[in-house]
């Protein structure tokens, strides 16, 4: 799979290291330069910003729960952030941030990486040499209209998100789309049912792929 037999050190192998993702996340318990959480989208303080990446940060330790990711109680969020009133979180609450698990603590509203944020899991930009892995549900991957170049972390997240999310420069994936990022000739009768040919591709193998392994195999029998 790679030229010089060696894995890359950086997780995308399209990716070189430290360079930023040509793609966006949008999720409130992870994090990164390219992940977009909701007090990014809504308008917050400084001061809640700093609530929320506690909370994000913490929540999945164990001593918090068994979890993998487990709500907060109060009197560990005011350990945890020096000064901290209640009406500071019923505020995040109020801004459907936050909501309060009964008898645990606080948790975020958006606590699914699958759920996305207002129904967004990930936007890719154009230019994006890969696209993560295809499901047949996948309506909540979107492809945006234009591209954005930038170094600089935040100031790239913040291009996304003004120029890009707010306009709505973006599109959900089609099943046309999954056909083309599938390897899939222009012959092949997609279904005509949207939701249909989306269960034809995202519950496929990449035709390419299949090729190329087989031609490889096919090599290996012949010479035996």
């Amino acid at each position: 799979l790679f030229s010089d037999g060696k894995i890359p050190a950086s997780r995308g192998r399209f990716q070189k290291i430290d360079e930023l993702n040509d793609f966006f996340t949008f999720a409130d318990i992870r994090d990164g330069h390219t992940t977009i959480h909701s007090w990014d989208l809504i308008e917050t303080t400084l001061r809640e910003k700093l609530i929320c990446q506690t909370i994000l940060r913490n929540r999945r330790k164990k001593i918090y729960g068994l979890k993998d990711g487990n709500p907060l109680e109060l009197k560990v969020l005011q350990a945890l952030i020096p000064s901290l009133q209640i009406e500071e979180i019923n505020t995040l609450v109020a801004k459907e941030i936050l909501h309060l698990v009964e008898g645990k603590g606080y948790e975020f509203v958006n606590s699914k990486i699958s759920s996305g944020i207002n129904g967004i899991s990930k936007i890719f930009l154009p230019h994006a040499e890969a696209i993560a892995t295809l499901t047949a549900t996948g309506t909540r991957d979107f492809v945006a209209t234009i591209s954005i170049e930038c170094q600089e972390p935040e100031a790239y997240k913040q291009t996304f998100i003004q120029e890009i999310y707010i306009k709505n420069k973006y599109k959900p994936l089609t099943a046309k789309d999954y056909a083309i990022l599938q390897g899939f000739p222009e012959t092949f009768k997609i279904a005509e049912s949207e939701s249909t040919a989306k269960h034809q591709f995202g519950n496929a193998v990449s035709v390419p792929v299949v090729y190329h392994l087989a031609k490889a195999l096919l090599n290996i029998i012949l010479q035996v």
